[in-house]
This record gives structure tokens, C-alpha cells and sequence, in this order.
């Protein structure tokens, strides 16, 4: 199908991609490092992919499960784009070459998945990216364990499909939070590293300490319930 614009047969394809592209984001996010700014990237180098299309119209796809969360991040970028239902979650699209040319020198590639490496953060702003790749790729769990006397337990866990990323977190997390080097174990598609009481509870020090940005409350929570419940515990 094509429709006519000033005069000029196009497909509604490229029609639908010039319309996109004339959507308002704030370009300049990504130039200027801000606790906002390297949330957003973290939670990007977790659940965000770049976008290489043929006509030239670039950009970003982020997606989550928390539609609450996603419209926080799109505020947060001045964007004007929808967000979208997808099977598993909800979608945005960015279509700007700003924005993707800027993500390309901050360390984020298309095709990420296996390849991507652990960026460089300044140490100002590694806290902040630290909480958004946790709450992309994170997973913290709570539970008793009948093996000793059914004391509760934490830990917490980073995915990446890619090993030199999943070995580059581990070294910066030991040099700038002072985890320990926790433990790596390959699943069937990612590579899985995992800490801890002692290392979760320090991650989470680390991550939202004096902290009032953006984050996932579901995962904060989870955190002050084990402290809470170990709190009670040795009030008895």
C-alpha cells in the first residue's frame, strides 16, 4: 500500500517511519551523565535492545513488565512515544539517530545479547546503573531453608546472555561496592551471577542508599521484607 505525500508516491511503511521520527524525546538524555540518566542506561544494557532499520530510522526498543515503571522512564526521557502492548510485557519505541549514536559510545550495541561487554561508568554514577541493570536483569529471593532450621535467606542474582559482560560486572562490583566474587553458573541460554546474605545485603546498601531515583519498588521491597523479618527474628 502506498499513500501520497507532497506529491510523492510512498510506501505507508516509510509514511508510518517519518511520522515516528517527528515524536519528541529529549535527544540530549544520554550526553550528560545524571543518576537519572545512568539508571536509565543500566536498565537499558538490561532490557532495551538498539534498532537498525533499512531506511535509515534507528533507534530503541525498551521493554518491561511494570507498565507503572516504563511510563516513569518515558517521563523521565521527555519522550511523546506510546507505549505498546507486547505478549510478555509493554514496549517503547524511540526512533532517533541522536539517541542511538549517543547509546553506541556509551557501550551498547544491536545484537547485544551474547556480544555486549561491561561499559565504563563513572564511579559517581555506578550505584545508579547498578540499580537499573538489577532491575532489568535482577532477580532477588527470599526464603526458608529447612536445611538450617528453616532460617530465612536472601540472594540475589544478575543474567546476561554474555560472558565478558556477566565477568566484567563481577570485577567492578568487587572493585567499587565490595561484593565478594559471589558465584557464576551457566543456565541453557545465560550466564547467571549470584550472591549471597552478606553480598545481597551489601548490594542493596550500595544500590539504594540515599538514593530517592528511580527504581522497582517490587524488588526494593523484597529486600526491607528479609530485614524486616531478620529484625523480628532477633527480637525473640
Amino acid at each position: 500500500m502506498a499513500v501520497e505525500a507532497v506529491g510523492v508516491q510512498v510506501s505507508s511503511r516509510a509514511f508510518f517511519d517519518i511520522r515516528y521520527m517527528k515524536l519528541k524525546v529529549n535527544e540530549n538524555f544520554f550526553k550528560i551523565w545524571s543518576p537519572a540518566m545512568a539508571y536509565i542506561l543500566g536498565f537499558i544494557f538490561a532490557d532495551g535492545c538498539l534498532v537498525e532499520h533499512k531506511n535509515g530510522y534507528h533507534g530503541l526498543d525498551i521493554t518491561s513488565k511494570d507498565l507503572k515503571h516504563l511510563r516513569l522512564i518515558k517521563e523521565q526521557l521527555k519522550a511523546e512515544h506510546k507505549i505498546g502492548k507486547k505478549e510478555r510485557g509493554y514496549r517503547i519505541q524511540i526512533r532517533n539517530r541522536q539517541i542511538y549514536s549517543d547509546l553506541i559510545r556509551l557501550g551498547l550495541t544491536p545484537r547485544k545479547s551474547k556480544r555486549i561487554r561491561f561499559p565504563k561508568i563513572p564511579k559517581g554514577y555506578f550505584a545508579h546503573f547498578i540499580r537499573g541493570l538489577f532491575d532489568g536483569d535482577g532477580s532477588v529471593f527470599i526464603w526458608k531453608e529447612p536445611r538450617w532450621r528453616h532460617t530465612w535467606q536472601i540472594r540475589t542474582t544478575f543474567c546476561s546472555g554474555s560472558l565478558e559482560f556477566i565477568k566484567g560486572l563481577r570485577r567492578e562490583l568487587f572493585k567499587n561496592a565490595g561484593l565478594s566474587e559471589g558465584y557464576l553458573r551457566r543456565g541453557s541460554r545465560v550466564m547467571e551471577l549470584g550472591y549471597a546474605i552478606a553480598d545481597s545485603l551489601s548490594l542493596y546498601k550500595f544500590m539504594y542508599r540515599g538514593n530517592d531515583n528511580v527504581y522497582l519498588n517490587r524488588k526494593k521491597n523484597k529486600f526491607e521484607l528479609f530485614l524486616r523479618i531478620k529484625n523480628q527474628e532477633h527480637k525473640k
